[in-house]
């Protein structure tokens, strides 16, 4: 099932910050929206100069003593675009960034050409030799660009990169099809599993062990006796570091109040599993503000509502279109699918607590 450029912006734009009284105060989202919009922006300006042709810059003589001017053409006014937009390279980012592959290919390209700085790019007249030099290297940059994006390999690393998007997003909307395949009504929780500020370096590796022991806990703790499904998204964000986007999935015959249910389970995150480091923010109580709401009581015949669980797991899957936090294993994760229902209905089963990861 394909998602539209639309949906996938709204979901983008989904990560504003909001504070709520009484909870932790944490951001929702992870990733500063302002590059969001960068990338968004120079991924569409490196596809608009993949389809020019020509010489991206010209010299042009000012006088007769030698001195020139580079005259930008279409393609160069692109360049230049891509190039002022000042898309993060230093090595703690792209350490934990993989950028979409318009992007990293273009970026690769303007590094290699010693491009990275419009100072390099001269705005008054120069010497005719220095400016030939500069538009030729301005010029090889653009060819380059535009012959590795005609390229087989890079073709099939776009295709790689959309197609793994495309997936979790089938995987989960299938997965929660399934348990309302199985069960009449679910309880859906959406709870944000963080660190405090002392604690926002917490390395990835150990935000992985509290998440596994999360899970582990949950298969001996009455908190979770009711739990039929979950899914879970690792990200990390300049200000809190990592953390886990998480939605829980609860047998709604056998449970409700998913407010008081999220903040029990955010507070045993925060005092059992991290032993004080955590922090939580519980999105079941402030379910009322949001546009869409997917979470809470659902039943599975409220087409609207499960129209907004779908929205919910759109967040999820395309925060990575422009680009992907590098996990040191799996970034998304969910429960085992649900036995289908038997010929009596929509029995409850109990949920394995081994997972499927996506």
């Amino acid at each position: 099932m394909g998602i539209d450029y639309h949906e996938r912006s709204i979901a983008l734009m989904s990560k504003y910050s909001i504070q709520v009284k009484g909870e932790a105060d944490i951001r929702l989202g992870s990733v500063d929206i302002g590059l969001i919009e960068t990338l968004k922006k120079v991924s569409l300006l490196v596809q608009k100069l993949m389809t020019t042709e020509g010489n991206a810059f010209e010299v042009q003589d000012v006088d007769e003593i030698g001195n020139a001017r580079l005259v930008s053409n279409k393609a160069g006014r692109l360049l230049i675009n891509i190039i002022n937009a000042h898309v993060p390279t230093d090595m703690e980012f792209r350490s934990l960034y993989q950028f979409e592959p318009y992007i990293e290919m273009a970026l690769s390209r303007i590094m290699k050409s010693r491009l990275y700085g419009s100072h390099l790019i001269p705005r008054m007249a120069i010497c005719a030799e220095d400016a030939k030099a500069v538009a030729q290297r301005l010029n090889e940059c653009v060819d380059g660009i535009r012959q590795e994006g005609q390229s087989k390999s890079f073709k099939a690393k776009l295709n790689s990169y959309q197609r793994s998007s495309n997936k979790n997003y089938k995987e989960l909307t299938g997965y929660a099809d399934a348990l309302f395949e199985r069960y009449s009504r679910l309880l859906v929780l959406r709870v944000d599993l963080s660190y405090s500020k002392e604690n926002a370096k917490t390395a990835q590796d150990q935000a992985k062990r509290d998440r596994e022991r999360l899970f582990e806990n949950a298969r001996a703790n009455k908190l979770f006796d009711n739990m039929v499904g979950y899914i879970w998204k690792l990200e990390h964000g300049p200000e809190k570091g990592f953390h886990y986007h998480m939605i829980f999935f609860f047998d709604g015959s056998k449970v409700r109040e998913d407010i008081t249910l999220a903040k029990r389970i955010g507070e045993y995150w925060e005092a059992v599993v991290t032993k004080g480091r955590g922090l939580y923010f519980n999105c079941n109580a402030v379910k009322r503000t949001y546009k869409s709401c997917g979470i809470g009581m659902i039943d599975h015949t409220d087409v609207q509502l499960r129209k907004g669980l779908r929205n919910v797991v759109i967040y999820l899957t395309k925060t990575d279109l422009y680009m992907k936090l590098q996990t040191e294993g799996r970034g998304m994760g969910k429960g085992l699918r649900p036995a289908p229902k038997g010929p009596r209905g929509r029995p409850r089963a109990a949920i394995s607590m081994a997972g499927c990861m996506a």
